[in-house]
């Protein structure tokens, strides 16, 4: 891992100069070169974490279907600008203004979706809602246990994320060439 910069700039959340962000580089095996942006406040201890590939490609699709248990291993970045989505499962991540990228596998994918899930879970309102809830998640085990078979989508505007897999359906739109495969 390279170091590209550093530097102290103003926190967005207790407003102080004390917010230290690092820049770094690294060619990241079956991924290739990232950069990894990495911020702490010494004041209000916030924290964030960024990744990307180091090109962009333009506005980007991906998709990557899910056929069998060792496909649960395949390295998934999503960066900070991009949406995942799981069709089947009928639940989307998107990117806001604090969104942070990240590098994991699909089954670290299903787990982010489960943990926002049984969040919702509890605050089911209605019985109707409850049993909704659970059977997304009796879904979501069956995923994670490697026997259903599942989509995984990432759109990104800024073409900055991967997932590492011959498998991987990638289309990329240029503004002036459009769309590229």
């Amino acid at each position: 891992m390279k170091l590209l910069r550093e530097e102290v700039v103003k926190c967005p959340v207790c407003g102080k100069e004390s917010m230290k962000v690092s820049i770094y580089s690294y060619d990241m095996p079956m991924i290739g070169p990232v950069i990894m942006v990495v911020g702490k406040c010494s004041e209000c201890g916030y924290k964030f974490v960024d990744i990307r590939t180091w090109e962009s490609k333009g506005d980007q699709k991906i998709e990557f279907k899910v056929e069998d248990e060792k496909d649960l291993n395949t390295l998934v970045l999503r960066s900070s600008t991009a949406s995942l989505e799981i069709p089947e499962l009928q639940a989307e991540l998107t990117p806001g203004p604090a969104s942070q990228g990240f590098l994991t596998t699909v089954e670290g994918v299903l787990q982010r979706f489960k943990d926002i899930i049984e969040y919702l879970c509890k605050d089911a309102h209605d019985e109707k809602e409850k049993a909704e809830c659970e059977k997304r998640l009796e879904v979501l085990k069956e995923m994670l246990e490697g026997k259903r078979k599942f989509t995984i989508i990432i759109r990104d505007p800024e073409g900055h994320s991967k997932i590492a897999s011959e498998k991987a359906k990638e289309e990329v739109k240029r503004s002036e060439e459009g769309m590229k495969k």
